[in-house]
């Protein structure tokens, strides 16, 4: 068994060995997305961006153009005040969004979300930790639970609580599996939508998602599901990180706080 596991819906302080500290909390997947945002510190409306998928099986020139882009939506997130929501763990293209908050010393809140049963960090050991906590991260949100995945519904609907109906929203996705692709599914199809925009040429879910936006057809059910019922955008890596930031912009400015 782990040691040392929080209480459910405990708040407390992860430290790491960089001496960045992150505010976390511990809680059932199906707990009040709300009450999680106000237990983080966002008692206040905030714009959020959701970001979905990896960086699995990408060419060394798709990681340096997806850098660029995520180069992008980090001095979005830094200018527009927005809250950024990831997976959390020290990998692909959350370990790449978090290494450049932190070179340039941007102060925008990062969330990460992640099921307890898969993760450790310091002060928590996890015989059966598959990935640790990525340390440039704010804030973090540890979710009851044994398999990745676990996460994916309370991450999707704490992205509308932090914006509280009130500020923009926009998920983000980047390559991607079967992970990434309920995420995606889950944001679309739901009563409250959460627009998405698709970095085509990232590989894998993402670009099976622009293929099918860009054919209208599709043979998967939840790919039909998807389209059906989402407010899809799609940005090729070749374009460059000036189209992300004017996709971003668009999105955010068609809320007017």
């Amino acid at each position: 068994m782990p040691d040392n596991i929080p209480a459910l819906n405990s708040r407390f302080t992860i430290t790491f060995d960089t001496g960045q500290r992150a505010l976390a909390v511990y809680v059932a997947p199906n707990a009040d997305p709300l009450w999680v945002a106000q237990a983080l510190g966002f008692l206040e409306p905030r714009p959020a961006i959701f970001m979905s998928g990896g960086a699995a099986l990408m060419t060394p020139e798709d990681q340096r153009r997806t850098a660029q882009m995520l180069e992008s939506v980090t001095d979005f997130a830094e200018e527009r005040k927005a809250v950024v929501i990831t997976g959390g763990t020290d990998s692909g293209i959350m370990q790449m969004l978090g290494d450049i908050r932190a070179r340039k010393h941007y102060t925008f809140p990062l969330i990460g979300v992640a099921p307890l049963g898969k993760i450790d960090y310091p002060g928590y050991v996890n015989p059966a930790r598959e990935a640790g906590l990525e340390d440039a991260h704010s804030h973090f949100v540890l979710a009851k639970g044994d398999e990745w995945g676990d996460e994916t519904e309370l991450l999707v609907r704490l992205t509308h609580a932090i914006a509280q109906g009130k500020m923009p929203t926009v998920g983000l996705l980047i390559n991607g599996g079967k992970i990434a692709r309920n995420e995606v599914y889950l944001a679309t199809t739901r009563d409250v939508k959460l627009p998405m925009i698709v970095l085509e040429g990232s590989g894998r879910f993402a670009d099976d998602l622009a293929t099918a936006v860009r054919t209208g057809k599709t043979v998967q059910q939840i790919l039909k599901a998807i389209l059906e019922g989402g407010d899809i955008t799609l940005v090729a890596t070749t374009e460059g990180p000036e189209k992300m930031r004017q996709r971003l912009a668009e999105r955010f400015d068609r809320v007017k706080p």
